[in-house]
């Protein structure tokens, strides 16, 4: 009998260095398992980067929330500032163009009153408190002007949150002043 003894030879190719290696189907190249599917490294994150993260979020987070919640409430106290003006100016022009006499009448400008934010009447929103003086002109003025000249004084107060706000305006009306070219005093 005659025996054949095969050894085993391992062929094996070198391809060409500058040649890119084909992608697999999910666009992967590179090594195979033994299975025929591609190796994939693990992706995933690790447990400090996790923790930073989380660490990052909760100082970020509350952060961003306390500054949107702070600029809205600006917001706010502009919007009732700007409302407490509006209802100053609106009493200070109503004074400018009235009579002399009218002005010193409690009941024409009473001495307490109250306006709301919303100007539909509705009593949401901030209440104004008004309140209305006038007194006798400042005793630096010669005293025939004194007695012509008044000086009037419109403050605004209201509470916004849990803090007082409060906003005034003063004016002098004289008794020969522009009041009587418009109501004919």
């Amino acid at each position: 009998m005659n025996r054949t003894t095969h050894t085993s030879q391992t062929i094996r190719s070198f391809s060409d260095p500058k040649a890119k290696p084909a992608a697999n189907s999910r666009g992967l190249s590179g090594l195979k398992s033994l299975r025929g599917t591609p190796r994939r490294r693990a992706s995933a994150f690790t447990l400090v980067e996790t923790a930073v993260a989380t660490l990052l979020a909760a100082v970020m987070l509350p952060a961003i929330y306390a500054s949107t919640a702070a600029g809205f409430a600006l917001v706010q106290v502009t919007r009732e500032n700007m409302r407490a003006t509006q209802i100053i100016l609106q009493r200070m022009e109503g004074i400018r163009l009235s009579s002399y006499k009218l002005i010193q009448d409690p009941t024409s400008y009473p001495t307490n009153s109250t306006d709301y934010f919303c100007t539909n009447g509705k009593t949401n929103g901030a209440a104004y408190n008004i309140t209305y003086n006038w007194q006798p002109g400042p005793v630096s003025l010669p005293p025939s002007y004194r007695t012509n000249v008044v000086l009037v004084t419109v403050n605004a107060s209201w509470t916004s949150g849990k803090v007082q706000r409060n906003r005034s305006m003063q004016s002098y009306v004289a008794r020969y002043g522009i009041q009587r070219y418009v109501s004919g005093n």
